[in-house]
């Protein structure tokens, strides 16, 4: 009973930690959202947006969606999205396509400054993603279009269901309970990653994914530090790359091809589920997007083992790797 009080303790202080950097991101966001609607300036940036947005299936302002969570982070996206939702109702391959987008290019000025200190090019990876979301993204709207499935509108039970012109005090309560019901979201989420590492799942899972890594060509080697940032996240794996290429213990090319796996797909716990209670299908968000990340990377291994030292490091590596 006292180590269950102390866990649960512990489990509470860093669900609560986590979940005040996110509000100092999502509540500055939602914010400007709604002044931007007010003024009427997200429907001429949602103008911009729907040429790219259209070759997905999407509705121009979620355009927006994508840049915020681009150029911060998932969560910048997902309180853009929250803002949005009354006006912009989602059906449930929209809210597939607009996640996996979301997921497999998010946070590019932070995650790629740090995957570009384990050695590969920033420009080549932040192409690799932005390229991959929206490759992936037309792929799926059309498959989903030519299955006819997931298209029932999105029901997000705890999403308050505000008028697209709701007066501010209607509005702020409406955000203060949707910030409120994600601060229980993120108690669940962590309690669940928890108990998957408790049982073992998580360690079942690396071993599981571990021969397909291989299969692709990425090197004995780097596997397990692939399968760290698959399941924690690209920091943390850009984190072990670095310090293994300082010691040279993994071969160029395999971390080159291990950060390129992890651009197109990592955090495949925590940020997919995230992503689901938006409304995302799980065949999108995660089946889909690991084989995507897949075939990509073992397309970029066949093409990477046979290319000379000159212009692979020319191309595709940094300047200064460490």
């Amino acid at each position: 009973m006292v180590e269950l009080a102390k866990s649960t303790r512990v489990l509470l202080r860093e669900t609560w930690e986590t979940y005040w950097v996110l509000v100092k991101i999502m509540a500055p966001v939602m914010v400007a959202t709604k002044v931007a609607a007010d003024l009427g300036a997200v429907a001429a940036m949602a103008r911009g947006f729907e040429p790219i947005m259209a070759l997905v299936g999407l509705p121009g302002d979620m355009g927006i969606v994508w840049v915020a969570a681009l150029l911060i982070n998932i969560y910048a996206g997902a309180a853009t999205l929250v803002a949005l939702l009354p006006n912009s109702p989602l059906t449930g391959a929209e809210a597939t396509v607009l996640g996996v987008m979301v997921l497999v290019a998010h946070a590019i000025p932070v995650e790629q400054r740090i995957a570009r200190m384990a050695g590969p090019s920033f420009l080549f990876t932040t192409l690799l993603r932005i390229g991959g979301a929206i490759f992936l993204g037309v792929v799926l709207n059309q498959i989903y279009s030519v299955l006819g499935v997931l298209r029932d509108p999105v029901e997000i039970a705890w999403l308050p269901s505000g008028a697209p012109d709701a007066d501010w005090p209607t509005w702020t309560l409406d955000g203060l309970r949707s910030l409120a019901t994600i601060f229980l979201i993120l108690l669940a989420l962590l309690s669940l990653l928890k108990i998957l590492e408790k049982t073992g799942v998580t360690a079942f899972l690396a071993r599981a994914l571990a021969p397909m890594l291989r299969l692709i060509g990425i090197g004995r080697g780097a596997v397990p530090l692939a399968m760290s940032g698959l399941l924690l996240g690209l920091n943390y794996g850009s984190a072990l790359m670095i310090r293994e290429a300082r010691f040279g213990t993994v071969s160029w090319r395999d971390v080159f091809l291990s950060i390129c796996f992890l651009c197109l797909c990592h955090g495949v716990i925590e940020d997919t589920l995230f992503v689901m209670a938006l409304g995302a299908d799980w065949t999108g968000v995660l089946l889909a997007r690991v084989v995507f990340a897949l075939v990509v990377v073992g397309v970029l291994a066949h093409v990477v083992h046979r290319m000379p030292d000159e212009p692979f490091e020319r191309y595709l590596c940094a300047e200064a790797r460490p």
